[in-house]
């Protein structure tokens, strides 16, 4: 099951993604955020998962590899749909992160009830929404940051 759930997620991320292109179109500050989820994901998941041994991914022999796939074919596309349906308004930014901490709150849910996550140590709460929360604001403030200075070059 815990197989099955993580490559089911894996195929409709990427093809969800692919699909959602046809409304928003691919930027380098979109790019750009998603090449820096997959650094951002795997120090969290080498600090947290693999260093402290608060989780792992299917089994522990097998976290280190599927920490590396979901790191590469997961975090950055969900960040990449995140930032292109992003609202303008400050308030209501607040409002649609807080329904993708929600999203990826139930994410999470089905990846330990199928066993795809497990974990030994880690807490959902507070530190899934702890974590969530920070991400969410790098993201937010770096994306702002890189859509500021992708104007001024181009």
């Amino acid at each position: 099951m815990e197989y099955s759930f993580f490559y089911f997620s894996v195929i409709i991320v990427i093809a969800l993604t692919f699909f959602l292109r046809v409304f928003k179109e691919s930027t380098f500050p979109r790019i750009i955020i998603g090449i820096t989820t997959i650094g951002y994901s795997l120090i969290n998941d080498t600090i947290f998962g693999l260093f402290y041994k608060l989780f792992y991914y299917i089994s522990p022999q097998e976290s280190a590899l599927y920490s590396v796939l979901a790191a590469v074919l997961i975090y950055p596309f969900l960040n990449i749909i995140y930032v292109s349906f992003m609202p303008q308004n400050r308030a209501n930014v607040a409002i649609y992160t807080a329904i993708w901490i929600g999203a990826m709150l139930v994410f999470e849910y089905f990846s330990l009830v199928t066993k795809t996550i497990v974990f030994t140590g880690w807490q959902p709460f507070p530190w899934s929404i702890i974590t969530y929360i920070i991400a969410y604001n790098w993201i937010y403030f770096f994306y702002k940051y890189l859509l500021k200075r992708s104007l001024q070059i181009f």
